[in-house]
């Protein structure tokens, strides 16, 4: 590389110059010395363009290597990255772009518009555009000579998530907060330099967008591929790119045991696999364990203000069925009551998370949301902020998390406050299903069941009679509705939202 060195992010990049870094279907690849040349030469060209320290680079691209090389880039000259899902709508980008207010925007054939506003636009796409920069033209710059002066907290991503306002907003990650989350991760996950890991989720999703620095930090081989290989032909594209470590959301997973259930077929050889964004239902972790022999399941629970808050290892995992793992090291997870008080082990309350992964310097801009979830500790210093997660569950007397609900999963039923969990994790123990989601009908209270089945022979009625043999009567589905495929958010996982608009529309 150049004489800028490592700081920051930067940092995380540990692979040996020679190793693969990069890797996409079409055979391509970038090894580690050609990212860190061309990431040099990127952060060079991205000054020469007037990008100074805490501008905004705009991201907006399908999943591609080149998203790689320019977040290390733009961290490099202490910009701040903002990586945004290729299936975002004009009004939504809008949003976005008006509260990002980006120096630079980089996108590719399949997202870019002719109406952007914006000093600097830059093309990963095949074709020539006036007014724009090829890519290639960038990392064909001069190396970056000096790193311009950053601290490690100031800020370096934004990743967008949705706002209790219905409008987009801005997590706000410094340097800080995600080299300390990437090496508390690696010490549990142990990602290795032989690794081949799966990426397959949206990058522009933080679960897709750190394996990027995992990959980084551990020297391995980081398989770039496109989301929409989840389905038939998944198990190819997995054999076929060599991959050891899928990390992935319980649809990518139930899709894998579909297919297997329906005819099966030839398995990659994968050594481990990750799963965070919904629970996993237990059902599937021992169904993937007999599809696999060998297979390391990690169970995790975080959440985009933070990151990662607990991972369960996988020789936890029979002890510990109904646990969503230990608190990362270097970090702390307790319970709340409604007034903010600590509750004691074994007492469900809201969970509250401290440590330095949390995004001290919390939504973007966005101070009022800033202050409801993310609150001044005892001392009042950085490291004792508590982000308040809206989330419901307990820490039991050996330091395990238990995961009951995102609190606005939770509906009334018959007169009874209910989780989905419980339900859905059920039914994915009924013989024939593969992938399960509840909707509450609020205006008649009718508790619906969608549910993707292996066996055409299996039946409303033989569903609902095993529910109700496992679960209390106030749990059990007033309906059950068989659909080919569980519809899926942006980032891949289960759509509650669609699923409803079919009972509105009749489609249930």
């Amino acid at each position: 590389m150049g004489k800028a060195g490592k700081r920051g992010i930067g940092s995380l990049l540990r692979g040996d110059s020679h190793a693969t870094f990069l890797s996409t279907a079409d055979g391509n690849s970038i090894t580690y010395g050609e990212a860190e040349d061309r990431i040099d030469r990127l952060a060079g060209w991205l000054i020469a363009n007037g990008t100074n320290p805490g501008d905004r680079v705009v991201v907006h691209t399908s999943n591609r290597p080149e998203i790689a090389i320019a977040i290390f880039a733009v961290a490099r000259i202490g910009a701040i990255f903002v990586v945004l899902n290729e299936q975002l709508r004009p009004h939504g980008l809008s949003k976005i772009l008006d509260q990002a207010e980006p120096k630079v925007y980089i996108g590719d054939d399949a997202t870019i518009t002719s109406d952007l506003e914006i000093d600097v636009l830059v093309t990963c796409g095949s074709q020539a555009r006036p007014g724009w920069t090829a890519f290639a033209d960038t990392i064909d710059h001069p190396l970056l000579a000096t790193v311009p002066d950053f601290a490690i907290d100031d800020p370096a991503c934004l990743v967008f998530t949705s706002g209790s306002t219905g409008s987009p907003r801005g997590v706000t990650l410094s340097h800080e907060n995600i080299t300390f989350v990437v090496d508390a991760i690696q010490r549990r996950l142990d990602y290795r330099s032989d690794d081949v890991v799966g990426g397959l989720l949206p990058l522009s999703f933080d679960y897709g967008l750190y394996q990027i620095f995992l990959a980084a930090i551990s020297g391995a081989n980081l398989f770039v591929g496109d989301p929409g290989m989840v389905g038939p032909r998944l198990p190819k594209v997995l054999a076929a790119a060599q991959v050891t470590v899928l990390p992935g959301v319980p649809t990518v997973y139930a899709a894998l045991i579909a297919l297997n259930a329906r005819r099966p077929v030839e398995l990659p050889l994968l050594r481990s696999i990750t799963n965070t964004g919904q629970r996993l239902p237990r059902a599937h972790i021992d169904q993937l364990c007999d599809m696999f022999p060998g297979l390391s399941v990690y169970v995790m629970y975080g959440l985009t203000e933070c990151k990662r808050v607990s991972i369960l290892l996988p020789e936890e995992f029979g002890a510990h069925r109904e646990s969503i793992g230990r608190p990362l090291d270097g970090t702390e997870v307790f319970a709340v009551d409604d007034a903010g008080s600590r509750l004691s082990s074994g007492e469900p309350g809201e969970l509250v998370v401290m440590g330095p992964h949390v995004a001290y310097h919390g939504y973007w801009r966005a101070p009022e949301e800033t202050a409801k979830r993310y609150r001044p500790g005892p001392n009042g210093s950085r490291e004792s902020i508590r982000l308040f997660t809206g989330d419901m569950g307990y820490v039991d007397d050996d330091g395990y998390l238990h995961f009951a609900a995102r609190a606005d999963d939770l509906f009334k039923h018959r007169g009874h406050r209910i989780s989905p969990i419980e339900i859905e994790d059920e039914a994915t123990h009924v013989d024939g299903i593969v992938d399960a989601c509840v909707v509450i009908d609020d205006s008649v209270d009718v508790l619906h069941l969608f549910a993707c089945r292996s066996a055409e022979s299996l039946t409303s009625e033989s569903v609902l009679s095993t529910l109700a043999s496992k679960l209390e009567p106030a749990k059990v589905p007033d309906k059950v509705h068989f659909i080919d495929v569980m519809p899926r958010s942006m980032n891949g996982k289960t759509d509650r939202a669609a699923l409803a608009a079919m009972l509105e529309a009749g489609d249930g």
